[in-house]
């Protein structure tokens, strides 16, 4: 497989910045060897490169770090959800101009790949904390108001009537005596679950700021569209990726437009579903790269033991008062405008091109040509969200109309992280049956096996009992996929003696699963 030649980030600790720039701007690109499905024929795929949460503002990369390990789940997941709970927080309230024409904000659509049980869902819940409190404070609000304007309605009701019985045998009617109707009060929604198109569209009448649409499971967010309304509902979605105005029309009142829409998708997804997913998106009707527009986190496996580690709460409270600070400086009536240093253009300017020329270069799958040309829009996001966090987290020391040289070196590797990701998801889908049983196995392997010498171990019958190729597992599919994985010289079956009777034990090796 081909790889981009580049500085890498440990896991922990912050980057090296001397001579970085130098090193982003003589990027090596090589040729890719085959094309995905070519690769996709290698069981062991490369282990690909945990989230980069270290890059964050030390109150965020703590949060992450702890939060992971209290769930014994991947950083990925946690930082998927920072991001996003991030872009919500900025919502319509600051944009990037990288020049006239290109103006972009924040909004991003993520996806999170990981097989059941991995805990990708609380993480994600951990992550979005604070949206939750912001919008347990609007409802709280809400029914205050509501309290009010109920009193005021009353009160109404009692004075218009009186001022229509005023009326009565008078020829002409004095419209300022006209007694005014309170407003009703609305609740301002930021995270909406599984809602219809509809539904949204009312949410955003109310919060033109940002809103997160969280699902769980997004397979059924892209069976959805179009359900009622052929071709209505991904048209929509198109546009909000793009915050291009939309039209609602209501029956029975007149069309309202939202001029600037922002919504923010975050959800998560099975490997076996990505797979469903893309092939309707590539040899569907529309063709029209909406599965593109997602940046995606498919991180290896991590084993899910018990812990006593949990998240102190002032780490908790450190990340929320970056978030809280972030949402209550800003807002969509005064917005913030943001602007690249002349360093950082030159970084994003010449990432944008290597990017551009990988599409180009002989080999390049074709699969990814769109997803890769997609990432060169997401990168300003991206870039965009980590300067807002960094200023949210320091602002006394940070330039909130500027983006300097760091912010925009850190986004990079951001950017470099989810190219690993997308290649990776987009390779799973190329692989058969019997290479994904594989891939399955061994990650449940990872996540549920003995930490042994040299690699992990774990009973076959175990393997069994754990359903790892859902409903249809047996103990037949089981060791015909121990046999695949043998044959590559990742694992082995072996055959140990307790108490008198024969157990079959799976092992698998260290280079099935480091880099």
């Amino acid at each position: 497989m081909t790889e981009i030649k580049k500085e890498v980030f440990p896991r922990t600790g912050q980057p090296q910045s001397q001579n970085v720039t130098n090193r982003i701007i003589s990027y090596e690109v090589d040729l890719f060897d085959e094309e995905l499905k070519k690769e996709a024929q290698t069981l062991a795929l490369q282990e690909t490169p945990s989230f980069p949460y270290t890059l964050l503002p030390a109150p965020l990369s703590k949060f992450i770090e702890d939060t992971a390990k209290a769930l014994s789940c991947s950083p990925d997941f946690v930082g998927m959800g920072v991001l996003s709970c991030a872009s919500v927080a900025i919502g319509n309230g600051a944009v990037l101009e990288l020049k006239k024409s290109w103006i972009t904000g924040a909004s991003l659509y993520c996806a999170v790949v990981a097989e059941p049980g991995s805990a990708k869902t609380p993480a994600i819940s951990k992550a979005l904390k604070p949206l939750y409190e912001l919008q347990e404070y609007n409802f709280k609000e809400y029914q205050s108001k509501k309290v009010q304007y109920d009193l005021e309605k009353e009160n109404f009701d009692i004075v218009y009537e009186k001022w229509k019985h005023s009326l009565k045998g008078k020829k002409e009617a004095n419209i300022d005596d006209k007694p005014c109707e309170p407003k009703s009060p609305f609740v301002q929604q930021i995270i909406s679950m599984d809602s219809t198109m509809e539904a949204m569209q009312e949410i955003l009448l109310n919060n033109q700021r940002g809103v997160i649409k969280l699902h769980d499971e997004l397979l059924g967010f892209f069976k959805g569209m179009n359900q009622y309304r052929s071709g209505a509902d991904r048209q929509y979605w198109l546009s909000i990726w793009s915050n291009e105005p939309i039209v609602i029309n209501r029956k029975g009142k007149e069309p309202i437009q939202i001029s600037k829409p922002f919504v923010s998708i975050l959800g998560g997804i099975q490997p076996d579903m990505i797979e469903e997913i893309i092939k309707a998106e590539r040899e569907g009707s529309a063709n029209d790269g909406f599965i593109d527009r997602f940046l995606f986190c498919y991180p290896d496996p991590v084993p899910s033991n018990w812990t006593d580690k949990d998240v102190g709460e002032e780490v908790i409270a450190g990340y929320c008062d970056v978030i809280f600070k972030l949402f209550n400086s800003i807002n969509e009536n005064n917005v913030t405008q943001v602007y690249l240093s002349p360093e950082a253009k030159e970084i994003f300017t010449t990432w944008y091109d290597v990017t551009e020329k990988e599409t180009l270069d002989a080999g390049f799958p074709e699969i990814l040509k769109g997803v890769w040309r997609k990432l060169k829009g997401l990168h300003p996001r991206v870039m965009l969200i980590m300067h807002m966090l960094n200023w949210a987290s320091n602002p006394n020391a940070v330039k909130i109309n500027i983006i300097d040289g760091d912010v925009i070196k850190h986004t990079t590797y951001i950017m470099e992280y989810f190219k690993a990701q997308a290649k990776k998801v987009f390779q799973y889908t190329q692989s058969n049956y019997e290479e994904k049983n594989a891939i399955k196995l061994m990650d449940y392997v990872r996540r549920k096996g003995e930490k042994i010498e040299n690699g992990i171990s774990i009973r076959v019958n175990a393997l069994n009992q754990g359903k790892v190729f859902g409903r249809f597992t047996n103990i037949k599919i089981i060791e015909e996929t121990i046999e695949r994985i043998q044959a590559q010289g990742l694992g082995e079956l072996q055959h140990l003696k307790y108490k008198n009777t024969v157990v079959k034990q799976f092992f698998l090796r260290e280079n099935a699963f480091q880099k």
